[in-house]
């Protein structure tokens, strides 16, 4: 099959003019000139004038929680409105098939925004995979793993949820998601390292999200306590593991490449050494992040020391879509003295890195799956990628492994 477009971006390499893409059984053979290609078999599927981009990938989300979409907007406070998100969910007591419609709701937005790849954090793994595994989309599933307080009773059985070999599918891979440094235990961390370790499994971390974090990490008091004593969590028996998040995911052998960070919207300098080092992926979500009037973001030292940076969109509980070129946009108009080829690539290659799938996706080259996105380039005098991200145009289309996903295709495969 031969895609052509007025232009290819393959990531990798420089912006093709009348380009194409060659693609034999999901995979790409062959990029370049149209012209070139002519010697490809098949008719041609002419997408006109876009541009077209290895498929966004989404590196941090939760599709469970769409259908809180606009019912507890952030106020600017992240602790208040955690506790009014827990409320609003306790209260609407979600089911395996109110959780599979708003999965489906999510999946279906995601194929429309030409987001083609996901890492998702769920609670109800067990819920969230069956849609996951029968969608179009790539994903990586990261059971989430709550264990502190009242809860930590909790941990073999969620940690045996969110690494269940069952799910795993051609496009989906399992992984485990140790909340947060406010809602996991040091012993319960060890415990998620040693079961990821041992198969080999992606660990995700939502980690220095808010400032009262580290305060809870070291001294076990501040808003955090508070906040698991209102949600009746907090007991007598709760251990902190009296060190910076950034010391203790080290110390359990949690920052390797092997991890992806959700945020990290309050880093030292030398915390963002130590990730140097040790080669964590972080996933910066900017809408999201300003939602919640966190100070500006560090992403650009992050590049600047060879952290992998990518993008993700968070939920649509605290986010207005699940559009990764959205945050690009958003972006770019906070950071205009960003190129725009490295945005991009942070919507697609570094996303593609973070959950281990730069081998498969992420750019157009040979070898790799034909997961694209058409996204319309208006005309001007300004460079190509500069015009996608200054624009408003959405995607026209979105094919993964060659085969069409949006429009059209049904939203589950059957």
């Amino acid at each position: 099959m031969i895609f052509r477009a007025k232009w290819v971006y393959p990531v990798e390499g420089s912006a093709i003019e009348n380009g194409a893409v060659v693609a034999e059984g999901g995979k790409i053979v062959e990029v370049g000139p149209f012209a070139a290609l002519r010697g490809a078999t098949g008719e041609p599927v002419d997408l006109g004038d876009v541009v077209l981009l290895p498929g966004f990938v989404n590196a941090h989300t939760h599709l469970d929680l769409s259908d809180l979409h606009g019912q507890v907007p952030p106020q600017g406070l992240f602790i208040p409105w955690l506790s009014a998100l827990m409320q609003k969910r306790s209260a609407a007591t979600p089911d395996e098939t109110s959780t599979a419609e708003a999965v489906r709701r999510g999946i279906e937005e995601s194929l429309a925004c030409g987001v083609t790849a996901i890492g998702d954090v769920t609670t109800t793994p067990d819920w969230t995979r069956p849609m996951l595994a029968r969608s179009h989309l790539r994903s990586v599933s990261f059971g989430e793993v709550i264990a502190i307080g009242q809860r930590r009773s909790m941990l073999e059985r969620r940690l045996a949820a969110a690494l269940a070999a069952e799910w795993a599918a051609p496009r989906l891979r399992v992984g485990v998601s140790p909340h947060a440094p406010y809602t996991i235990e040091p012993a319960a961390l060890r415990r998620c390292a040693e079961a990821a370790r041992e198969i080999g499994a992606p660990v995700c971390m939502h980690l220095l999200e808010t400032a009262q974090e580290e305060r809870f990490a070291v001294a076990g008091d501040g808003d955090f306590r508070e906040f698991l004593m209102r949600m009746k969590v907090w007991d007598d028996r709760v251990d902190t593991p009296g060190v910076d998040p950034v010391t203790w995911l080290e110390r359990e052998g949690l920052l390797s490449s092997k991890t992806l960070l959700a945020h990290v919207n309050y880093v030292t300098d030398a915390q963002l050494a130590v990730l140097a080092e040790r080669g964590p992926s972080v996933a910066y979500c900017p809408r999201t992040h300003a939602a919640f009037g966190h100070p500006p973001h560090r992403f650009r030292e992050m590049l600047a020391r060879g952290i992998n940076v990518c993008i993700g969109t968070d939920s649509l509980a605290s986010n207005p879509s699940l559009s990764v070129l959205e945050e690009l946009r958003h972006v770019r108009r906070a950071c205009p003295d960003i190129s725009a080829e490295t945005l991009v690539r942070l919507g697609t290659l570094a996303g593609a890195k973070a959950l281990g799938l730069d081998d498969q996706i992420g750019a157009l080259m040979p070898r790799r799956w034909a997961d694209l996105v058409a996204v319309p380039a208006p005309s001007g005098k300004k460079l190509l990628l500069d015009r996608v991200l200054d624009g408003t145009s959405v995607p026209t289309a979105a094919y993964i492994a060659g085969k069409r996903v949006y429009p059209s295709e049904p939203v589950v495969a059957g």
